[in-house]
């Protein structure tokens, strides 16, 4: 490109960086199928996250849901794009005075030690991303060297090489095939699972009023990993250490005879919406975390319990309300089966009457510690003792509805964690006026109530339906509408109906 100008030359091999780079990523996720190969989002995503404001994330899971994930995840990819575009309009520039076949190669080069001296550290991979196995430098080497094969395309299509005129001409079109292929390549890759993510997540398949205990495949999930962990039951074993007299390493075996409990709990997420699908209820079967420290012979100076997942997720939980909360577990089975992929197998802490984000799944280690070790959303602001508030829903009928004129079933779920519901009121008229409704008794102290009501409006017309609960401590819903962030939703629920004849 030595015959073009500085800008020119930039321009020129900015683009052709990044359709290299283009071809790179989705050659990197191929990689990731076929070699277990970590993706750079992947990797950098609990970094990027460590670094963003809290009420910002909270902005974005309260705004996106289900869909931040996915539009994280895509902007790391343009940004990898760019990022590779850069480097090849600094190839072009440096084009200008060093005419060399081997530039490209030597900027490759640059862009591998930057990944794997830089980027995989930080992501957790270790230097040269060693961590992850003695493959792991050769295969990101290769994909480099692939993005340089790319980088020199564009050295012979731009005139600068001893090319013919024909050659020239059949290189001018490999922008577009291969930006095709690789567009190609990430969709058959990633659309389906951001399909998924955005428009059918496990809740979205219930229909209807919600059932008591929610089915497997409708149980509501959600992870900070762009890919779960997938933990070998075989291989896996778990370590409870730290302030402890007899530390204890169990496989899945050895904590599957250990004396056990089942109970119905219902789990809901700290960044639930209100009347969001982000709460579901299930039987858990698993240990007492009581019984386990206590077999572990647990020293008074250990004050509180710090868990690590196979995912570097932790938290922590004081001691103290570990004695006097005997029904938080480790569990391993949910609905009588083994806990699947998505939901923690082998093992995960469920603590009921917290939110979802202070029991861990893929559990790795348990140890007493003398101080409360930062939970990993707590990094990012949301509250350390995120205790679950009262809530409610309508489930049907649904928002924008339209319904004969006649008698309509109305019902939905409350909540409030341990503390439990005692009475539900539903208000047809935009909440200037209540009727308290019936409800099902809990299947535990631990599970949201049921409940339901016959509604005949009086005429045609437009309704607001608006539900609200008591706890068992004798107060009231907060009706004040606030957003997830820092620790969890509150408002009423409301929904709107058209009745027609």
């Amino acid at each position: 490109m030595t015959g073009l100008s500085r800008r020119q030359a930039a321009i020129r091999g900015f683009g052709w960086g990044a359709i290299a780079g283009l071809a790179f990523v989705a050659l990197m996720y191929l990689a990731n199928l076929l070699l277990g190969l970590r993706t750079l989002p992947q990797l950098l995503n609990q970094p990027l996250l460590s670094i963003m404001p809290g009420f910002v994330f909270g902005f974005l899971i309260d705004t996106l849901q289900h869909a931040g994930k996915v539009v994280e995840e895509f902007g790391l990819i343009v940004a990898m794009v760019v990022g590779l575009g850069v480097l090849g309009a600094a190839w072009a520039v440096a084009g200008r005075r060093w005419n060399t076949q081997y530039l490209a190669l030597t900027f490759a080069g640059i862009g591998w030690l930057v990944v794997a001296a830089i980027l995989l550290p930080l992501g957790g991979a270790g230097f040269l991303g060693l961590n992850d196995g003695p493959a792991t430098p050769i295969i990101w080497a290769a994909l480099f060297a692939v993005y340089s094969v790319v980088l020199q395309l564009g050295r012979d299509a731009s005139g600068d090489a001893a090319v013919d005129e024909g050659r020239r001409r059949l290189l001018g079109t490999l922008p577009i095939t291969i930006g095709a292929i690789s567009l190609g390549v990430l969709a058959f890759r990633l659309l389906p699972d951001w399909y998924s993510a955005i428009f059918n997540p496990p809740e979205a398949g219930l229909r209807g009023p919600a059932p008591e205990i929610t089915p497997v495949e409708n149980f509501y999930v959600v992870s900070k990993n762009f890919s779960d962990p997938v933990v070998d039951a075989q291989g896996w074993s778990l370590a409870v250490g730290g302030l402890v007299d007899r530390p204890l390493k169990l496989s899945l075996t050895d904590l599957r005879a250990l004396p056990g409990i089942n109970e119905y709990v219902t789990l809901e997420c700290v960044s639930n919406d209100v009347g969001g699908g982000l709460m579901s209820t299930g039987s858990f079967t698993g240990v007492k975390l009581a019984d386990l420290i206590d077999m572990a012979g647990a020293r008074a100076s250990g004050t509180w319990v710090a868990f690590t997942a196979r995912d570097g997720y932790t938290e922590s939980i004081p001691v103290s309300m570990v004695r006097a909360s005997q029904e938080i577990i480790v569990a391993y089975d949910l609905d009588g089966a083994p806990l699947p992929v998505s939901h923690g197998f082998p093992a995960r802490m469920v603590i009921p009457g917290l939110y979802g984000m202070k029991g861990p799944k893929w559990l790795d280690r348990i140890d007493l510690v003398n101080h409360e070790s930062g939970g990993y959303w707590e990094q990012q602001g949301w509250d350390h003792n995120p205790i679950v508030k009262t809530t409610s829903r309508i489930d049907m009928p649904k928002d924008g509805d339209v319904i004969k004129l006649g008698p309509v079933s109305v019902s939905g779920v409350a909540f409030a964690g341990t503390r439990g519901i005692v009475k539900v009121d539903v208000s047809t008229d935009g909440g200037a006026s209540w009727s308290a409704v019936p409800f099902r008794a809990p299947l535990s102290s631990w599970t949201w109530v049921l409940w339901t009501m016959d509604w005949t409006p009086p005429k045609e017309g437009a309704y607001r339906l608006v539900v609200r609960a008591t706890d068992g401590s004798g107060n009231l819903q907060d009706k004040n509408s606030t957003p997830s962030y820092p620790n969890g939703a509150s408002g009423y629920h409301s929904i709107h109906v058209d009745i027609s004849k």
